[in-house]
C-alpha cells in the first residue's frame, strides 16, 4: 500500500506534530524528495538577487552556466554563493518546504579550494525551474493586471446598479464578478472610484459612498 500526502505551507503546532509523527515512523515513511514547480518557486523566491541570476542563467544554458558568464566584470568574485545556496536549502527543509535529503537543484563545479568555474543543474530539472522562474517573475505583472481588473469590475457594477456603496456591497459585487477581494482591497477600490469622480463619500467616518446624481 502506498499513500501520498501533500501539505502546502504547514505551520505552527501542526508542522511540529507532523514532523514528530514522521520521525516516529521513519522506517516506514518514504518522503517525496522530487523538485516540483511549487518547490522550485519557493526556492527561487528565497534566493538573493545574484543567486537568482545563477539559477536563471543555468536554466537558460540547458543546465550549465560558466563563471565568465556570471561575472559583471573581471573583478567580480563568485566566492560565497555555494555556501549561501546550501544554507537556503537547509532553511527550506527546516520550514517544511522540502525534505532534508532533497538533492540540491544547482551545484558548483570547479577544481576545489573555493574556486568555481561554473554551476550545473540536472537536465530533468531545467523545465521545472524554467516554469517556476516564469511564474515568479510574472507575479508582479499578474498582480497589477488583477488589480486593474478588479477596479474595472467594480466600476461596471457601480455604473449599472447605482445607489449607495459600502465595503460589504463592494466585496459582494466583486465576488459576483468572479473576484475574491478582502475588505481592505474593496475599500481601496471605492476610494479609487471616488477619486475618479464616479462616487462621492457620504459618511466622514465610514467607507460609505454614493453615485453622483
Amino acid at each position: 500500500m502506498k499513500i501520498t500526502v501533500t501539505i502546502d505551507h504547514p505551520t505552527g503546532d501542526f508542522q511540529n506534530r507532523l514532523l514528530a509523527l514522521l520521525a516516529e515512523h521513519a522506517t516506514h515513511v518514504e518522503l517525496d524528495a522530487t523538485w516540483t514547480v511549487q518547490r522550485a518557486e519557493q526556492y527561487y523566491r528565497s534566493l538573493p538577487k545574484r543567486a537568482r541570476r545563477i539559477v536563471k542563467l543555468s536554466v537558460a544554458g540547458d543546465g550549465y552556466v560558466a563563471s565568465e558568464d556570471l561575472r559583471d566584470d573581471e573583478t567580480t568574485s563568485l566566492r560565497g554563493h555555494s555556501a549561501s545556496l546550501k544554507r537556503l536549502l537547509q532553511r527550506g527543509a527546516m520550514r517544511g518546504l522540502w525534505p532534508e535529503d532533497i538533492h540540491p537543484p544547482i551545484t558548483p563545479e570547479g577544481p576545489g579550494f573555493g574556486k568555481v568555474v561554473g554551476y550545473a543543474m540536472d537536465e530533468d530539472l531545467v523545465p521545472v525551474f524554467f516554469t517556476a522562474i516564469q511564474n515568479v517573475e510574472t507575479e508582479p505583472e499578474k498582480w497589477a493586471e488583477q488589480r486593474l481588473t478588479q477596479v474595472a469590475a467594480l466600476e461596471k457594477a457601480v455604473q449599472a446598479q447605482g445607489g449607495t456603496w459600502d465595503t460589504r456591497r463592494a466585496v459582494t459585487a466583486l465576488s459576483d464578478a468572479g473576484h475574491e477581494a478582502s475588505d481592505k482591497r474593496a475599500r481601496q477600490i471605492l476610494r479609487d472610484l471616488a477619486a475618479s469622480g464616479l462616487l462621492v463619500k457620504t459618511d466622514p467616518d465610514r467607507a460609505v459612498y454614493a453615485t453622483k446624481a
